[in-house]
């Protein structure tokens, strides 16, 4: 009944990519959700009649081609900040990159292929465990990129995003897969009702388990205020020495927006202080004095120290009293290839895209940061965000995340958004609200179970002001036991395997 996929050449390539573009389209911003049976079905259908391991790998890598330079193509814009230095490098951000993250699916394909299981449900299984594997491997080797996980696409929902809490991202990578993929065996010669109605049942529980847990975690907040400042600084004029005062002075004027008194908590975003800061300097003091008494300001900011020849800086965020004091830093520990360092930079003689011929220094790692008056919380500083086993430092427990960034380099874009929703995912799987501040937006609070209460959109300057929100009173289980989303694939997984066709051919 699926002859039609019997095609070769350039035909079967060109639908492959086509298939990965419809898994990019049911993701943030889009969410064109009924896009991921073709996409998913069609590869595995596709997998299915290959008749050699190189087609598999083929069609798996093509599919991901599709997915990556769709899902990605908002990193060229930030090559065009200083077009005349990297503009050069479209090519290969455009399809560099989406090539190299390609092997991954390609590799899935390929094992899925390699696999000697004759049951059509038993191979839906695998191919879900597998395509799991797959991202987690891209989420740790070579320094990790775990953007646009396939799991995304449940923050569609404040209800479909809350099993997070349970199995994380990953686990509803899983989720996604065997219940896009399911449909496919209808067009096998498989009588596999019992297998497509479980995954139907498991969607409907998760809807279920969303909609409880909505409303037995309402949004409760302390008598703390916070103040969240997004000034919509352009990129192009940040680091501009004609307007580097100009934007720096504007988070100034946004802080001191009326209701400023009663405000204990100001944060600005990712090097929203586009200078060196240091202890004891005339900008921290400047930058105090203009605090109420007792509150704090949350920033940005560049940390360097060392001689003109063994010169290091960081990317960190500070926090300032309103003495002018520095009571609390935390350098970025997972910075961004080519932006923020450059890999293999002996053979690599390249800029950083954020400028200079330098790395950035790494920090320690994650952190938990308080000071008097503040509950302690998680600092993610941009890139940080997207990386779930990253978000808390687990020895010391944190009552909030705070996600800062600078978004402009990829302008009106998709970016921005898919950026958004990653964050939004790890303040569900952990249980924490979530404080947000980017340059150029977008900023928004959620709570702990990922309710958006306030939002900048993207291109605006203004201000966020808020009651903090208080986290929910237990420990997620993803938080508790992160291995509880190996335990769920695994549990779930055996449920299917025990779940015969009635009949099955070989197709």
């Amino acid at each position: 009944m699926y002859k039609f996929l019997n095609i070769t050449g350039w035909r079967r390539r060109g639908w492959a990519a086509l298939l990965g573009v419809c898994a990019t389209a049911a993701l943030p911003p889009v969410y064109a959700l009924p896009l991921l049976i073709p996409a998913f079905a069609g590869l595995f259908l596709l997998v299915n009649v290959a008749t050699t391991k190189r087609q598999a790998f083929l069609d798996g890598w093509w599919w991901g081609l599709g997915y990556f330079t769709t899902g990605l193509y908002w990193i060229c814009i930030s090559l065009y900040v200083e077009p005349e230095k990297f503009a050069w490098l479209t090519p290969f951000a455009l399809f560099g990159l989406p090539s190299i993250l390609a092997i991954y699916t390609g590799l899935t394909t390929l094992v899925l292929h390699c696999l000697r299981v004759t049951c059509h449900v038993s191979r839906v299984t695998f191919f879900a465990i597998l395509w799991v594997i797959a991202e987690y491997l891209r989420a740790h080797l070579f320094t990790g990129f775990p953007w646009n996980l396939i799991g995304y696409v449940w923050t569609v929902s404040d209800v479909t995003i809350q099993f997070a809490s349970v199995v994380g991202v990953y686990g509803l990578s899983w989720l996604t897969i065997v219940i896009a993929t399911m449909p496919a065996l209808f067009f096998l010669k498989v009588r596999v009702w019992l297998a497509n109605i479980t995954a139907v049942l498991m969607l409907a529980f998760i809807l279920v388990f969303g909609c409880w847990r909505l409303a037995a975690y309402p949004t409760e907040y302390t008598d703390k205020k916070i103040r969240v400042v997004q000034a919509n600084v352009e990129q192009s004029l940040k680091w501009d020495p004609k307007t580097q005062f100009d934007g720096f002075k504007k988070h100034i004027d946004l802080t001191r927006s009326p209701g400023l008194d009663s405000i204990q908590i100001v944060v600005w975003p990712e090097t929203a202080v586009p200078y060196f800061m240091e202890a004891g300097s005339t900008i921290a003091h400047d930058l105090g004095s203009i605090l109420p008494k007792d509150a704090l300001l949350i920033t940005g900011g560049l940390r360097g120290e060392g001689s003109e020849e063994k010169w290091q800086a960081w990317n960190g965020l500070f926090m300032i009293n309103h003495k002018g004091e520095i009571v609390a830093e935390y350098d970025k520990h997972h910075l961004v290839p080519f932006g923020e360092f450059i890999p293999f930079r002996n053979i690599l003689p390249v800029e950083n895209i954020s400028g200079g011929h330098g790395d950035f220094a790494r920090g320690p790692g994650p952190a938990t940061l308080t000071a008097a008056g503040i509950l302690p919380y998680s600092p993610l500083i941009c890139y940080e965000a997207i990386f779930p086993d990253e978000a808390t430092d687990s020895a010391h427990l944190a009552s909030w995340l705070l996600n800062i960034t600078n978004d402009a380099w990829f302008g009106y874009s998709s970016g921005p958004y898919q950026h958004l929703e990653m964050a939004r995912m790890r303040a569900v799987e952990q249980g924490l609200p979530l404080v947000r501040a980017a340059n150029t937006g977008i900023s928004a609070i959620f709570d702990p179970v990922g309710r958006e209460l306030m939002r900048l959109p993207l291109g605006k300057s203004g201000i966020l002001d808020s009651n903090q929100v208080k986290s929910i009173s237990y420990i997620t289980i993803f938080s508790r036991f992160p291995w509880a989303t190996i335990l769920f694939i695994i549990a779930i997984s055996v449920v299917f395997l025990i779940l015969p066709p009635k009949t099955s051919t070989t197709p």
